[in-house]
């Protein structure tokens, strides 16, 4: 009975720590993320959005805040992208980097993804608030080469028009999924 204890104790003292990481690791990004935090994106939403934003091999996708590197991944398996992923949070990025290990021409790097240059970008993700999409918009015009395809999950960004929206079935909520061609 006594090690049935030390087992839950254990448990219990893990289940801490982690919840622990988690904590430290959101109050770390949060000055960065103007208070945006770490969700991954469902793979109902990740498959929707592979079917409907077809890629090439060695094509560039750019996953702003990648989260865990879950559309990284995919778009890579399924079509031998290459992908850049840019993360804040320390946990998300751990996640992302254990994730891609292994996958060749992932780069996911521990970076703000304001610094970061979107002119080689064949397809740019995001799932951001609503306040961040306004300056990213100015970034995408500035930056994103025409053709490109820029995809943003839940919210539109302002100033685009969407060349389609999607609401992937059985998606928790129906959040749209909305697609830009830049010209």
């Amino acid at each position: 009975m006594v090690d049935w204890i030390w087992v839950a104790l254990a448990v219990l003292g893990g289940l801490f720590a982690a919840k622990m990481a988690y904590a430290l690791s959101v109050a770390v990004a949060l000055p960065r993320t103007r208070g945006a935090l770490y969700v991954s994106t469902s793979r109902v939403r990740i498959r929707a959005l592979m079917e409907a934003v077809p890629m090439v091999r060695q094509q560039v996708l750019v996953d702003l805040g990648c989260g865990d590197g879950r559309v990284l991944h995919e778009a890579q398996k399924r079509y031998g992208v290459r992908g850049v992923g840019y993360e804040l949070n320390p946990l998300a990025y751990i996640r992302a980097k254990l994730r891609t290990l292994g996958c060749r021409g992932i780069d996911i790097r521990f970076q703000d993804f304001w610094k970061a240059d979107l002119s080689e970008a064949d397809v740019v993700f995001c799932y951001l608030f609503p306040d961040v999409l306004t300056p990213l918009a100015q970034k995408i015009w500035a930056e994103v080469k025409p053709g490109a395809v820029v995809v943003s999950a839940n919210f539109s960004i302002p100033t685009l028009v969407p060349d389609r929206v999607l609401h992937p079935g059985n998606s928790l909520h129906n959040d749209p999924i909305y697609i830009y061609k830049m010209l």
